[in-house]
């Protein structure tokens, strides 16, 4: 693993407006701690699209638009994409500091 390359986090909603609030957020607890990450939202609609297209390390989905992971699904397992529901609660309040804990957990980052 290259340790000089941030990996790419991608965040979905079903608009993108409350993820792209929230990205701010994990960015600036990624930066803050250090922490080598590109972190990103578009709208559920385009996620295909992004999937295929782009590098994208981990995907995070909002609670909202859990629907979107049967239709995902075998895009993420074909690009061996981690993904997972964004808690509620996180969610919510747009913490930042809690979603980059659950995107450490997911891609083994300290």
């Amino acid at each position: 693993m290259d340790t000089l390359e941030p990996k790419n986090v991608l965040l979905i909603c079903t608009s993108g407006i409350t993820s792209g609030l929230l990205v701010k957020n994990v960015q600036r607890a990624a930066d803050e701690k250090g922490v080598r990450l590109h972190v990103y939202s578009v709208p559920a609609i385009v996620a295909e699209q992004a999937i295929q297209t782009q590098k994208i390390d981990a995907l995070l989905i909002g609670p909202q638009s859990e629907y979107e992971v049967s239709r995902l699904k075998d895009f993420l397992n074909y690009k061996a994409v981690a993904y997972k529901l964004i808690p509620k609660e996180s969610y919510e309040t747009l913490d930042g500091g809690a979603v980059l804990e659950q995107i450490q957990k997911m891609l083994n980052l300290k």
